[in-house]
């Protein structure tokens, strides 16, 4: 074992966590179906309540699959689901491997980085069936292939394959913007905000390029919700459900269990990142600020207890937070690559 990686196990138990979590997903649509066949067809027929309705994208896939598969609606989203989580986590794991934490660190370091990406991989799903809704993994998908676009060597990378890239990340966006256009906003906010420090030039983009392609993929996010909102779905209310939870939010015992539960990675590497001893991953601290800015937005019109609307943002991070991990407690260096404070210093 000392000299054996983890990664040919770490995949195989990748594989069995997210087909598990699936698994129970499954039964969760099934559960709902039989206490009402006709669930989730109005948001596929148009008649569903804000802001459900504007999701329309995963069950419009789901129905489209369930159709011509001659297969249940519960049955397409689970398929949706299965190919998401696992998209998902072979791309944010071999971004792990690639990084040069993981890389400098010795066999017992990657081996506890490999456990500690499980670990939150693991504790991650398991929330996805509590308020439950379709568009969990798929977000947590688009997001991850969002991640990956952002991370690299820019030096290293050509102008076709930059031109891929923009064109990649800008496919996203659309796509997520019919499933949930927050997500891609506040992701590509925070990259853009980040694009104006220093810490920009570590996008495999560049720092300006990057900056452009996130100015533009937030009009598009926010374009496709206005579209939506105003032009396809004008009828849509929320009814009885207050569009402002802020007030219930801070003062519901339930939300305030769930997010301590839920958040103390997040809550952790917040810290590490505001001290200035996270370790150096631009696209990750990009994340992190774009998480920042959902967890704003989220505060503010969205219920705290419905954890898994973090879920795609908190499945994103593991690298950054498993890296973190590595840095903090598994190395024979404290700052192996530099900290953020270091990185700052240097420029």
């Amino acid at each position: 074992m000392e000299r054996r990686e983890p990664n040919q196990v770490a995949r195989l138990l990748l594989a069995v966590v997210v087909c598990s979590a699936v698994f129970g997903d499954y039964w969760e649509y099934s559960r709902q179906y039989h206490l009402n066949s006709d669930t989730w067809m109005d948001v596929i027929r148009g008649t569903a309540s804000a802001p459900q309705q504007y999701r329309i994208g995963v069950p419009w896939l789901a129905n489209t699959i369930a159709h011509h598969a001659h297969l249940g609606l519960r049955h397409g989203f689970t398929l949706l689901d299965l190919a998401a989580g696992l998209i998902a986590a072979f791309l944010l794991y071999g971004l792990f491997e690639r990084s040069e934490v993981y890389r400098r660190a010795s066999i017992a370091g990657r081996w506890m980085g490999a456990a500690t990406f499980l670990f939150l991989l693991h504790l991650y799903l398991s929330w996805i069936t509590w308020y439950q809704r379709p568009e969990t993994l798929p977000s947590a998908c688009m997001l991850a292939g969002t991640l990956v676009l952002a991370s690299g060597d820019a030096a290293r990378l050509g102008r076709r394959a930059k031109a891929l890239r923009i064109a990649g990340m800008l496919v996203l966006t659309a796509a997520q913007g019919f499933i949930r256009a927050d997500v891609a906003f506040s992701v590509h906010l925070g990259f853009l905000l980040l694009g104006l420090t220093r810490f920009g030039d570590g996008f495999a983009l560049g720092r300006r390029i990057q900056a452009i392609t996130s100015a533009a993929a937030v009009l598009l996010a926010g374009g496709i919700q206005y579209y939506l909102m105003h032009v396809v779905y004008p009828h849509a209310t929320y009814g009885a459900t207050p569009v402002l939870e802020i007030r219930q939010n801070l003062t519901n015992p339930l939300g305030m269990t769930a997010i301590l539960l839920f958040m103390i990675p997040w809550m952790w590497l917040l810290w590490l990142a505001a001290k200035g001893r996270a370790v150096v991953d631009p696209a990750g601290m990009g994340v992190l600020v774009g998480s920042a800015i959902f967890f704003v937005m989220w505060l503010t019109v969205a219920r705290l207890e419905e954890v898994r609307i973090f879920l795609p943002y908190a499945v994103a991070l593991i690298p950054f937070t498993a890296n973190c991990a590595i840095a903090r407690f598994a190395m024979a260096e404290p700052t192996p690559v530099g900290t953020a404070r270091d990185r700052v210093r240097r420029a």
